[in-house]
């Protein structure tokens, strides 16, 4: 999965996963907390959640905009130094 020759390794592919797993997950509880907004959810602070949709509200956009703007630094990493492991990987052999 991270290898794209026989022994090739590229560790900005496992950051970049690693990243995406997150943005997912973020973009997944800053979805329910959109929804939860929408059909006007009697919630009481004791309730299991709130404090995070509350934060989500308050901070969440922010957060979504800094972890795709990380998604696209691994990205750009990754593509920018494949050729510099490949080599580096043939110069072993």
């Amino acid at each position: 999965m991270f290898r794209s020759s026989k022994n090739q390794f590229n560790p900005f592919y496992v950051l970049l996963v690693l990243t995406g797993i997150v943005f997912c997950i973020t973009c997944c509880a800053y979805g329910v907390m959109t929804v939860r907004g929408l059909h006007n959810a009697t919630a009481t602070v004791d309730s299991p959640g709130v404090r995070m949709m509350e934060w989500l509200d308050a901070n969440g956009f922010r957060l979504l905009l800094i972890e795709l703007g990380v998604l696209a630094v691994f990205t750009f990493a990754a593509i920018a130094t494949d050729e510099y492991w490949t080599k580096r990987e043939q110069a072993k052999e």
